[in-house]
């Protein structure tokens, strides 16, 4: 739900700030006075195109700013691209500067605006003038379709079996290499086989062993004068250490005869000459165990070049190495063996293939049946939105394989969505051919054919706001109650923003927006006011006659909006 709107410097709008409410919000107004400036914003934040000429005169940028709660589905998306969901809103942002140029934020940082489109998928849908893209993609087209009939289940099958096949026509396609690229794999990938296994490297941790080991050997004989000196310090010279305890030791001894309190130092003494005693040995131990060998430290530099060699040639590290290698060693067998895997491969394609185009079949004979239900209550619909003589169809074409690249054997057949391709058409005028709808119909026409799909069946936009712009292009007294009532009725499950220049419309209004054009220190400026019982009762009045506000006007005007309440 959309649910604050900020606009500053755009178009005709100096400042504003709207604050929308659940259910059905409508804004009206006198022609030209920016009620569709405002649609213009909202696609601002649904991923539009922006143009300079949406920066208002003199102004060094403008910018577009909502926030939307309760979108629970934008969760996924934003998470994905690494920004912070917050469930108490979302807020979207663009800025567009003169010379059409512009930035898009979410949550203060910056994104794309082709990933503002995609999250607009989620939590906006504007249907007026020139958004009506997602009626006339096909693609889109056949998604309504398969929501209208409940398709889901036997859809998420195909959708598996198509990408199973695709995979495995691509594994095809890279065993049938020309004999001659397939004879130079062979070639390049048993090289670096034969030369990954001659270097034996043992283990991902061999480097640092090596490294570690070299650096030892290259210190041998700085180590070796340390241990055999501390040794020498500690027992073997004449004044060493070790003699001068011996002494000390038989002072003690003396000390402990002739007054006993003195026996507890002597024990603390012996124990710390045993442990002195105990490095002494030790230090000598390692000295016996020190090596100088320059000829293991030349081969430990022979082999750190060499493994230096390979980290440069496959990978960053020995286990890179190592793995690099494991996989190479698997594309090579399955070159090696690529004719029997070709044949085994295509076996199961050929039964994949089967089971798809079964499952393809049935959905599309389900498809047509759900399409001739969707003309029947299109055609209800659409005549009670004064669009009787409108005929609405689907036809149905077959998808072009263009899954599978394999040179040779079955292509994949249709696509992730099956074998159908449909075109929503219609046929405005009697004696006239159904046209594709992106070809022929009106802003007005589109956004009623919406508003007829959306009254079927609300598919897929629990959550979002829907704006409709022009929806009451070329109709009114009956026609216009009953578009009222349909928006009323789509309000109860989704948030609806409305642009209307029919009263009719308007009373069905929960939260009704005026907006006006007026001169403020000579700039022509748009403002809006929510507006109460009395103000809405007045707007209406002024929707009905004009001007001339007469008693009797205003009294009818109140009997619409009681007649919209009950």
């Amino acid at each position: 739900m959309l649910k604050f709107l900020e606009i500053r410097d755009f178009a005709l709008i100096d400042h504003l700030s709207l604050e929308f409410r659940e259910g059905l919000n409508l804004l009206t107004g006198e022609t030209g006075s920016g009620k569709s400036i405002i649609v213009d914003a909202l696609g601002l934040l649904a991923g539009a195109k922006a143009r300079a000429e949406m920066v208002r005169t003199g102004s060094g940028k403008a910018t577009v700013s909502g926030c939307f709660e309760g979108v629970e589905r934008l969760r996924a998306p934003l998470e994905a691209s690494g920004l912070e969901f917050d469930p108490e809103g979302v807020i979207v942002r663009r800025e567009v500067v003169p010379d059409g140029r512009g930035r898009a934020f979410v949550n203060n940082q910056m994104v794309p605006v082709a990933f503002l489109r995609k999250l607009g998928t989620h939590c906006v849908d504007i249907h007026g003038q020139s958004d009506q893209q997602s009626l006339f993609s096909r693609d889109s087209q056949l998604r309504w379709l398969d929501l209208y009939g409940g398709h889901q289940a036997p859809l998420a099958e195909i959708e598996g079996l198509y990408a199973k096949a695709v995979r495995g026509w691509e594994q095809v396609r890279r065993l049938q290499l020309s004999e001659q690229e397939r004879l130079r794999a062979i070639d390049l990938l048993s090289f670096q086989v034969d030369e990954i296994r001659k270097a034996g490297l043992s283990s991902p941790d061999e480097e640092s062993q090596l490294l570690e080991e070299r650096r030892l050997l290259a210190n041998a004989d700085r180590l070796f004068q340390a241990a055999h000196q501390a040794h020498a310090h500690l027992y073997e010279s004449e004044d060493s250490i070790g003699a001068r305890l011996r002494q000390t030791g038989r002072l003690l001894e003396e000390l402990g005869s002739l007054d006993p309190r003195c026996r507890d130092l002597q024990e603390q003494f012996q124990s710390a000459c045993i442990s002195i005693e105990d490095v002494s040995l030790a230090l000598r131990e390692y000295a016996s165990r020190i090596e100088v060998n320059p000829s293991r430290l030349d081969r430990i530099e022979e082999r750190l070049v060499e493994v230096d060699r390979l980290k440069r040639k496959y990978g960053e590290s020995v286990e890179a190495v190592m793995t690099y290698g494991r996989r190479i060693e698997g594309e090579l067998e399955e070159l090696q063996e690529a004719d029997r895997k070709v044949e085994s491969i295509e076996k199961e394609l050929q039964a994949l293939e089967s089971d798809y185009l079964s499952r393809a079949r049935s959905l599309s004979l389900r498809r047509r049946k759900a399409a001739e239900k969707l003309e029947c209550s299109m055609g209800r619909e659409l005549g009670q939105l004064a669009m009787e003589k409108t005929r609405f169809r689907v036809a149905f074409s077959s998808a072009p394989g263009r899954g599978g690249q394999a040179s040779s054997g079955p292509r994949v057949p249709g696509t992730a969505t099956g074998t159908d391709v449909i075109d929503f058409l219609i046929s405005p005028n009697p004696g006239e051919d159904p046209k594709a709808l992106a070809k022929i119909a009106s802003g007005g026409e589109v956004s009623r054919i919406m508003l007829a799909l959306k009254t079927i069946r609300s598919i897929d936009d629990g959550g979002k706001a829907l704006i409709f712009d022009e929806v009451d292009s070329g109709i009114g007294g009956r026609a216009a109650d009953v578009v009222g009532r349909k928006l009323k009725v789509l309000s109860r499950v989704n948030q609806v923003l409305c642009v209307t220049h029919l009263p009719q419309i308007a009373s069905y209004a929960d939260n009704h927006f005026h907006i006006e054009k007026r001169v403020e220190k000579d700039r022509t400026v748009t403002r809006v006011v929510r507006l109460d019982r009395e103000s809405r009762v007045r707007e209406i009045a002024r929707m009905i006659s004009g001007e001339r506000v007469t008693e009797n006007v205003l009294k009818h005007a109140a009997e619409l909006l009681n007649s919209a309440a009950n």
